[in-house]
């Protein structure tokens, strides 16, 4: 499978380092610096889901999880690991490739300082938030719920991933706190628009799209 990704991946333009396992891989970033990473769920050593987390601290290029399984269960324990897509196996070439440029457009977190998309606006350094050109009044938190929703739109966000990228550190924030934020969210949002931003995705988060 190795070989037919590389084979393949390059024949559509890409430049890939392929290894075999989770240690090669981390070897590999102390040396290379890499734009998108494709990780497979079934590694020897390490398996993908426990090499995220290990893998995020040493970069931020977007991880784009392959497995053949396809269950929501583990698509969902993929996503709250820190995965920002996932595509299940048996796969179409130029659907991974498709994804893989997708998540090469989208901005590091270091370099983003205003966020547009449709109609809406964010300006992260004032933060201020406009949709249509009429500003919406929001918390400290809903901004940060909804920059975090906007930053990457079409993902699709676990509220476990919610929690962490919101609220962080504090303990007492439970799945109903991200339902309600959301909530407050739509009806500043979305109800004074013609057309939702903010979509639930039923069985595993939420996505502006």
């Amino acid at each position: 499978m190795r070989q037919v990704l590389d084979i393949g991946l390059t024949q559509r333009g890409f430049t890939v380092h392929a290894v075999a396992d989770g240690p090669a891989g981390l070897r590999l970033l102390d040396c290379e610096e890499v734009d998108v990473i494709l990780l497979d769920l079934m590694l020897p050593t390490i398996d993908g889901i426990t090499l995220i987390p290990m893998l995020r601290r040493a970069t931020e290029a977007p991880i784009v999880m392959l497995s053949a399984r396809g269950d929501v269960d583990t698509k969902i324990a993929g996503l709250e690991a820190g995965a920002d897509d996932y595509l299940a196996k048996p796969f179409d070439f130029n659907e991974l490739a498709a994804r893989l440029r997708s998540a090469l457009r989208r901005p590091l977190l270091r370099d983003v300082t205003t966020i547009s998309f449709a109609d809406l606006q964010l300006d992260l350094a004032r933060r201020t938030a406009q949709r249509d050109g009429a500003e919406l009044r929001l918390s400290a938190r809903e901004f940060d719920l909804l920059a975090t929703l906007a930053r990457t739109p079409q993902r699709v966000y676990t509220r476990r991933q919610l929690i962490d990228l919101v609220w962080g550190e504090e303990r007492d924030v439970s799945p109903g706190t991200v339902e309600s934020y959301i909530s407050y969210l739509r009806a500043k949002v979305d109800r004074p628009a013609q057309r939702p931003l903010i979509h639930t995705i039923r069985g595993v988060g939420y996505s502006v799209r």
